[in-house]
């Protein structure tokens, strides 16, 4: 180790060679068993004690009263909401103000890190845990009436935007009627405001409530008002009305005008740009810090506090603690990792926290600073190969929905295998079926097919009536043509690549040629979109498995552009059958489709939950897609300073984890 390499603090600094000795860097194919890399397995988690808060301790940040006494801001009482509308955020330690957080992103189109770290403000909250929904949000509550059709919405009365306007019913209703119910910008309703596609109605009561009525009953409301508040999800709070009305042209004769000045073609493209919350400082939202230098420009993104932020923790104090977040923007995932075990990175979970780069990371903590916090996987599969069953080659797509040709590819992986190499001995073999602490857990959907036999598969492919091959054993096709099919792939996670490759190796052993194509990500999703449709096969995740089951089913039944093995299916349940790309699936898939729709018209809960279970079944009959391994809990790092951190926390896309544990209690102790 060069001497001269250390830190300000004069801890070691790591280099790329230091990584790949221990076997880090997400280019490493390492078998490197876990021994000595648990949480408490060195480094330390230092408290700094202050659970009974100082009476000196001030309830505002220093810098916000210059500003008071300079007479820049208003006083702190009138910038948050009325004392009982407050959120009061409990902590297990009273924090302190000030510090600037360090952070990272994956180059400039890495926003879905920054909208985990600091985006989630959702209308109604779920717990750290992720197992309670509707606890109050952005709205103080959502009160149900006893049949589910009818929900009324109280808002926080002094709640406040970033730049200081109010915020009141007018930004729901702008968000309801000019956003949501615009077709230009959504032409079917979002399902929050719409049940079998049918809209609800939205009455202004008073300045802070308004009343949503549906036609049927809507028992996922509050569900999915508990969702991220993002803009992939729908958020009745997600749009300030005095700054975006500007932009749509029912509003604003000129809002075609100020797209075309600003250099974009038309004002839809203008609009998506203007609510692009981490491209656009102009833009008030109602998160704990603003950006101040965009993701899109430079090399560092900066957020600076929200004056206006509307949390206190128990003693009144205005969150946020941290008064700056700078995030760098690298363009590789091994300079992230590097900044990573230097201890130069506060807290990340993102993009370089994988199996085999544990044991570097974990060498590196005692000089670094820092140490793990276990991230739980709500996912029920680390890889899982879908074939697409709409291929617009009908011999092909006539063989990959031959149920056989799946059974037999599967039985002819060995997974266990691809666990010791690629997973570092983690995980377990495993179908795309829900997680083994999941309440719909069915150990029979779990492990049916996963027995490693190529006796076995060869039967199921010479059922499937491939039983002709040609010169070196490679099965034909009925056309005579040798059966060949790629595997599109992105760079997401890297151990998808030697994993996909080891698959290849095994099916060749049994007669059946397909290759792993890596590509971009973009191009991975262009390729599969409906109108395209133009892939043999993909792997991706198992979103799905664990906590979000009924939110996420896209494994269980082609419902959206992520089920990976039916997109042109899924185009048909979404448009009910009127898709210029939709497909129609098979009955035992309609069924399926039927089945889902019946799930927010049934108040009870329980009876959702049977209704999810007769869709599971079905899916376990008709074996869609080929799963891999059950993974395995992931890491984060935090450093040694930065308190009010949980232990661990259940990552969840659709909660934009970890941002339920409430990162503007986070603060740096000296």
């Amino acid at each position: 180790m060069n001497p001269k390499l250390t830190t300000r603090t004069g801890a070691r600094l790591w280099t790329r060679r230091d990584m790949l000795r221990v076997g880090g860097g997400a280019a490493a194919l390492v078998t490197l068993t876990m021994a000595g890399c648990s949480p408490d397995g060195g480094g330390t988690r230092e408290g700094s004690g202050n659970t009974t808060p100082d009476p000196n301790r001030p309830n505002e940040a220093p810098g916000l009263t210059d500003r008071v006494e300079a007479g820049d801001l208003p006083p702190l009482e009138e910038r948050l909401p009325v004392e009982s509308d407050r959120l009061i955020v409990e902590t297990p330690e009273f924090g302190e103000y000030g510090g600037t957080y360090h952070g990272a992103v994956l180059g400039q189109g890495d926003d879905p890190w920054l909208s985990r770290m600091i985006a989630y403000e959702p209308m109604l909250r779920v717990d750290p845990a992720i197992e309670e929904v509707g606890l109050p949000g952005t709205f103080k509550a959502i009160e149900v009436n006893d049949d589910a059709t009818r929900f009324t919405i109280r808002m926080r009365e002094g709640l406040r935007w970033s730049d200081g306007e109010p915020v009141t019913a007018d930004d729901v209703m702008f968000a309801i009627e000019d956003v949501y119910f615009n077709t230009d910008l959504y032409p079917v309703p979002p399902t929050l405001l719409a049940v079998n596609d049918e809209p609800c109605q939205a009455e202004r009561v008073d300045d802070h409530t308004v009343v949503l009525r549906f036609p049927r009953s809507k028992g996922d409301f509050i569900d999915e008002a508990s969702r991220n508040a993002n803009w992939d999800q729908t958020n009745l709070l997600f749009f300030p009305k005095h700054y975006l009305q500007d932009f749509l042209p029912h509003l604003n004769d000129r809002a075609q005008t100020l797209a075309q000045e600003a250099g974009f073609g038309d004002w839809t493209s203008y609009w998506e740009d203007r609510i692009q919350w981490w491209n656009n400082p102009e833009r008030p939202v109602l998160y704990a810090w603003i950006v101040t230098n965009p993701l899109n420009q430079g090399t560092v993104t900066v957020l600076e506090r929200n004056p206006y932020y509307w949390k206190v923790d128990p003693e009144g104090a205005q969150l946020p603690f941290i008064d700056r977040l700078e995030f760098e923007v690298v363009q590789e995932e091994e300079v992230m990792l590097l900044k990573g075990v230097n201890g130069e990175l506060d807290f990340h979970a993102r993009h370089f926290n994988y199996d085999q780069n544990k044991p570097v990371l974990a060498e590196g903590r005692q000089d670094g600073g820092y140490d793990f916090v276990t991230v739980e996987t709500t996912s029920m599969n680390r890889l899982i190969v879908a074939l697409n069953l709409n291929h617009q080659d009908e011999e092909l797509r006539e063989i990959f929905q031959n149920k056989d040709f799946r059974i037999g590819l599967s039985h002819a992986i060995d997974r266990q295998d691809i666990i010791d190499t690629v997973y570092q001995r983690q995980g377990e073999p495993w179908q795309a079926a829900p997680h083994a602490d999941s309440e719909f857990y069915d150990e029979e959907f779990a492990k049916q097919y996963t027995q490693f036999d190529v006796d076995l598969a060869n039967q199921h492919l010479d059922a499937a009536g491939l039983t002709e091959k040609d010169g070196e054993g490679f099965r034909l096709r009925p056309n005579g043509e040798r059966l060949q099919f790629q595997i599109d792939i992105t760079d997401l996670f890297p151990e998808w690549a030697p994993a996909a490759d080891m698959i290849t190796q095994y099916w060749a052993e049994v007669g059946v040629d397909a290759q792993v194509n890596p590509i971009e990500r973009t191009l991975f999703y262009d390729r599969k979109l409906p109108d395209a449709n133009a892939f043999d096969a993909s792997v991706w995740a198992g979103d799905g498995g664990l906590k979000i089951e009924m939110l996420e089913p896209r494994w269980y039944f082609p419902n959206g552009n992520e089920s990976n093995f039916g997109v042109q299916w899924a185009e048909w349940y979404a448009s009910r059958g009127t898709g210029e790309s939709a497909l129609e699936p098979p009955p035992e898939t309609r069924r399926q489709m039927e089945l889902y729709r019946q799930i927010p018209l049934e108040p009870d809960p329980e009876a959702q939950k049977e209704l999810f279970r007769q869709i599971l079944q079905i899916a376990k009959e008709q074996f869609y897609a080929i799963g891999v391994a059950l993974p395995t809990d992931g890491y984060a790092i935090k450093k040694n300073n930065l308190h009010n951190v949980v232990e661990s926390y259940p990552d969840s896309w659709l909660h934009l984890t970890p941002g339920p544990v409430n990162i503007p209690t986070w603060f740096f102790s000296d």
